[in-house]
């Protein structure tokens, strides 16, 4: 490992809620792997931390070598992981929302946050079969039907309100503690309704083979 004091680069810091500038504090580089026509590739492996928060990141970022020049293949943040498998596997009809979701967050716009919100638990409603009838009704319909047990329907629920709050008061101040819950919330039904259910019927199907 080598200590580099100077090195400093642009993330997005998630407890920020802002790009910020970090400090890269430590690297390690694998050793180069080179063929005889002078191409090879490397891996780095870096720790920094936040100059605002000093909250730490850890990265690894993989080179291609050509001719003793450096070329960046591919990135991946172990941490913080702002990536959620589940999202890879949920509708395009809910997977947008989300994503408009983080992009007003990041932008520090709350009220359309959680109005996106309110729009991607509208859309689980639809794509769990539920078309007719308010919100309020298409989420009740889908806690008798045991889609949402109590637990997520009460915070489907919330989201709901929270986001009524974004799109029609003008007293309720939506603060960012307020979008960024709602975003955790809407993030863990979708982990469960697209993740974690199909990942427990898979288990059943192995266990019963």
């Amino acid at each position: 490992m080598t200590e580099n004091e100077e090195h400093k680069e642009m993330n997005f810091c998630p407890t920020c809620n802002s790009v910020v500038e970090t400090k890269i504090i430590f690297t390690y580089t694998s050793e180069r792997e080179m063929n005889d026509e002078m191409f090879g590739n490397t891996t780095e492996i870096s720790l920094s931390k936040c100059l605002k928060c000093q909250n730490p990141f850890l990265k690894e970022n993989h080179y291609q070598i050509v001719e003793g020049d450096f070329y960046p293949n591919s990135e991946i943040q172990f941490f913080p992981n702002t990536e959620n498998v589940a999202i890879k596997n949920c509708p395009k009809i809910v997977f947008n929302p989300y994503k408009e979701a983080l992009k007003c967050y990041r932008a520090h716009a709350y009220d359309a946050c959680v109005i996106m919100c309110r729009k991607g638990i509208e859309a689980i409603c639809m794509d769990k079969g539920e078309k007719k009838g308010n919100l309020a009704t298409k989420l009740k319909n889908l806690n008798s039907k045991g889609i949402l047990e109590d637990t997520l329907y009460s915070w489907a629920n919330e989201l709901r309100l929270i986001g009524n709050d974004g799109a029609h008061s003008h007293n309720q101040i939506v603060e960012q503690q307020d979008a960024k819950e709602a975003i955790d919330f809407f993030d863990a039904l979708i982990t469960y309704l697209y993740h974690l259910v199909n990942q427990y019927e898979e288990l059943i199907k192995r266990r019963n083979k």
